[in-house]
């Protein structure tokens, strides 16, 4: 399968304050933000839409069931993340339904010192950011605690935001059951202009989200893990922050879940087996059946949800691996059991293969199928913009790839190729700018994908060479569909061509410099609104370079940067009418109070 790893040392010095901006300068990861530094943003995988894709953290599935442009409002601090893993391609076999277009996994951990650090940056537009970060080791536990504030004036009207993020995590180091457990809390309040259409420009959302988890893991020849998780998300969006009685929604979404996994190692190869359980709920007034007893909003005298839904999802797996010398395979089935689709058990198999042709070579191919669930957005809701359908068909893929990877010493290249069909596919759409967009099942999808991956670790191939390392990266899509003509929200808004290329250099000693060049080339076209007459007339999506810059200069007790994106000062649009910002200047330092 095609992986990418982002690594600390990555995240460390990447010109971003937010997670949505990280996974922005990753090659194979489309995100289109509605606002920068973590205001709102979508992320997706190979041409897939923000709902398509699978967000996870720590393994366990953290996905919004409201909607994905949710799914990245996450209480997870930067500092925290160890490491992210991205899965292009259906996941099912893996971590159940809704993996369609792939799985993006954060990794945290709690590093292996005890230290106490704290850090504040600002820039321009009223930018300013605090954070403090420690981990604390004992013999038999580990502990680590992160929390930040970023917030903004914004770079035009009402785009100012204000986002807090704690996260926690606790290691009991047990011999017989080692136990993990994370707590998080997010707490985001960000002006919305024209986020959710262009003729608002005076929208607000505010968000409140609160996350845990229990996990025990065993390791050796046979392994057992098991985890249950809670993730509860609160939402209040206005119309008009200025007007809230003309249109005003609150939603309240639960998602609990437990997961199950064994592994047992043999002269055979290695066999897992699992079960996934996901329970869905939502409180609104606007999505979902009419209750029969409102419930009352917190924190807001006089509003209640009147309207809710639920659903279970049961998914039951088994894969086995074998490898040998000069191949490997995996082939496994996912069972799923999801009372939306009426109980009925649906099916995803897959196989994956790889051989070793020479030391150097690996070539692979693998063929797997894949299910997404609509959001409930995508079923209920309802607004001045926008019209769910509550006879939505779940969307079903089958993707196949193939590819081949090199590894020499200090370098490596990967070449790869797939192939996507989708049925009932999910898209929101209308037929004239006048009317309201609306959810539809799509006849079908067919998607093909190229990709080009190379990365160099410059100093192990070269020594004292002032660059220390470079990584390039192509990718290149089309989508035919079979369906009749209308404009498209985000179905057919893929990125067709990404160049990206990214090197650190030394500048002097310790000051070294980040450099990150990306072009990007979006399919479709969006409806851009004239304020003049309230009239909205079609325009394609502009092509665009986009240079970002962070300088640092790092001891085992400093860290100091200046960073800036958009060098070029080149104003696009990631999605919609929504403008985003040209040039930003950054600068901050962070201190290592105490490290052992």
């Amino acid at each position: 399968r095609t992986i990418t790893r982002v690594s600390r040392a990555d995240v460390e010095r990447a010109p971003v304050q937010s997670l949505a901006d990280l996974l922005k300068l990753t090659p194979g990861v489309d995100v289109r933000q509605r606002g920068p530094c973590g205001a709102q943003a979508d992320v997706s995988l190979r041409g897939s839409t923000f709902d398509q894709t699978m967000v996870l953290l720590n393994g366990i599935n953290i996905s919004d069931p409201q909607t994905g442009h949710l799914s990245l409002s996450l209480p997870v601090d930067l500092e925290s993340i160890e490491k992210i893993e991205i899965l292009e391609g259906p996941a099912a076999r893996i971590f159940g339904s809704n993996a369609l277009g792939g799985a993006v996994n954060l990794i945290t951990g709690t590093g292996e010192d005890s230290y106490l650090k704290a850090g504040v940056a600002g820039g321009q537009y009223g930018l300013y950011r605090a954070s403090a970060a420690g981990s604390l080791h004992t013999r038999r536990t580990a502990h680590h605690l992160a929390a930040s504030r970023t917030a903004s004036d914004g770079y035009m009207h009402n785009t100012g935001f204000d986002n807090l993020n704690v996260f926690s995590q606790n290691k009991w180091k047990n011999a017989v059951l080692p136990l993990d457990m994370q707590l998080g809390y997010l707490q985001k309040e960000t002006g919305a202009n024209g986020f959710y259409g262009a003729k608002y420009p005076d929208q607000y959302e505010a968000i409140r989200n609160f996350f845990g988890a229990l996990k025990a893991e065993t390791t050796g020849r046979t392994s057992i893990s098991a985890s249950l998780s809670w993730r509860r998300n609160y939402d209040h969006y206005l119309l008009n922050r200025n007007r809230p009685e003309d249109y005003e929604n609150f939603h309240l979404t639960d998602v609990y879940g437990g997961n199950f996994t064994a592994s047992l190692a043999g002269s055979a190869g290695r066999t897992n087996i699992g079960a996934f359980v996901r329970g869905e709920h939502i409180f609104s007034n606007n999505m979902g059946v009419a209750t029969a007893v409102p419930r009352k909003v917190p924190r807001q005298a006089g509003k209640h949800y009147d309207k809710a839904d639920r659903r279970t999802s049961v998914t039951v797996f088994a894969e086995h691996n074998l490898h040998r010398k000069k191949w490997s395979a995996s082939a496994g089935l996912s069972l799923n059991r999801n009372s939306y689709t009426g109980n009925k058990i649906n099916l995803y198999p897959g196989v994956d293969l790889a051989c070793y042709p020479g030391r150097l070579w690996k070539l692979f191919a693998s063929v797997n199928r894949a299910m997404r669930l609509p959001t409930f957005t995508d079923l209920y809701y309802q607004s001045p913009m926008i019209t769910g359908n509550r006879h939505l068909k779940p969307e079903r893929c089958t993707e196949a790839e193939t590819g081949a990877k090199i590894s020499l010493q200090g370098m490596e290249a990967r070449l790869g190729y797939f192939y996507r069909h989708t049925a009932d596919a999910i898209d929101w759409i209308r037929f004239v700018p006048e009317e309201p967009w609306h959810t539809q099942n799509l006849t079908e999808l067919r998607t093909h994908g190229l990709s080009l991956d190379a990365s160099w670790n410059v100093q192990t191939m070269y020594g004292g060479c002032w660059i220390r390392s470079a990584s390039a990266s192509f990718r290149w899509m089309t989508c035919d569909k079979s369906s009749g003509e209308y404009m498209s929200y985000y179905v057919l808004d893929y990125l067709k061509r990404r160049f990206s290329f990214s090197f650190d250099h030394r500048i002097f000693r310790k000051i070294n410099a980040a450099w990150y060049i990306n072009r990007q080339v979006r399919n479709g076209s969006y409806s851009q609104y004239h304020p003049q007459d309230g009239t909205e007339s079609e325009v394609p999506y502009e092509a665009f370079w986009q240079i970002d810059l962070r300088i640092y200069y790092r001891t085992p007790r400093w860290n100091i940067f200046a960073e800036a994106t958009n060098l070029t000062n080149r104003r696009h649009q990631d999605i919609g009418n929504i403008t985003l910002p040209g040039i930003w200047a950054r600068a901050g330092v962070e201190v290592t109070v105490f490290q052992q």
